[in-house]
């Protein structure tokens, strides 16, 4: 307790209002500058969290974590220097500084590993192209299967228009036999299809 009270000690510091000749447009641009570059890198890592949620397959996620714990440390350092104008906390200044400077060496020694990983990742060009390459591909084969759907229904039309033509034929061919029994009775011979093994058989060489 005693050293986190050492820490926020001021007393040894004077204002940063009062080291020099601060005009008020000057200490102000410097304040309101700080405290929105603090402001950006703070909504940075909200957005890089977010998209690491809904996205659950983007690679490297590790150091997706560093860049928005550096980028946080870094606008914490920005926070500081703007509280520094009224409260001149420079022991927690140099400790975020301190914390700033070992996140961000781990973040550059974390991707040093897996930038030839990264490099070897196609490139969004070529991802593009390969999904053109795949939808024309697949264009293709479903114009040839409705070719061939086509084709076969046009098939089964000529199938069914023979069917019916043999069909029609087998029946004709049945009451001609018919007419030719009936004539060779009235003319008292004995008919020439009565036997119903030699009208199928008949029939099938027809």
């Amino acid at each position: 307790m005693q050293w986190l009270k050492n820490l926020f000690d001021a007393a040894d510091f004077p204002a940063r209002w009062n080291c020099g000749r601060w005009t008020a447009p000057h200490g102000w641009v410097h304040i309101i500058s700080d405290v929105l570059v603090f402001g950006a890198y703070v909504a940075i890592p909200c957005v890089l969290w977010y998209f690491i949620r809904k996205r659950k397959d983007v690679p490297f996620t590790t150091v997706f974590v560093l860049f928005g714990a550096f980028i946080l440390s870094c606008g914490t350092v920005h926070l500081i220097e703007a509280v520094i104008f009224w409260y001149p906390v420079y022991r927690v200044s140099a400790l975020v500084k301190a914390v700033t400077a070992i996140v961000s060496w781990a973040t550059v020694l974390a991707l040093i590993p897996i930038v030839p990983q990264a490099l070897a990742l196609p490139g969004l060009a070529q991802v593009n192209r390969d999904l053109e390459l795949e939808v024309d591909e697949r264009r293709r084969s479903q114009e040839t299967l409705n070719v061939r759907t086509k084709q076969l229904e046009d098939t089964n039309c000529d199938l069914e228009s023979f069917t019916r033509v043999v069909t029609g034929r087998e029946s004709r061919v049945i009451e001609l036999k018919q007419e030719v029994d009936a004539l060779l009775k009235r003319l008292g011979e004995p008919p020439r299809y009565a036997d119903s093994d030699d009208t199928d058989g008949a029939m099938e060489s027809v």
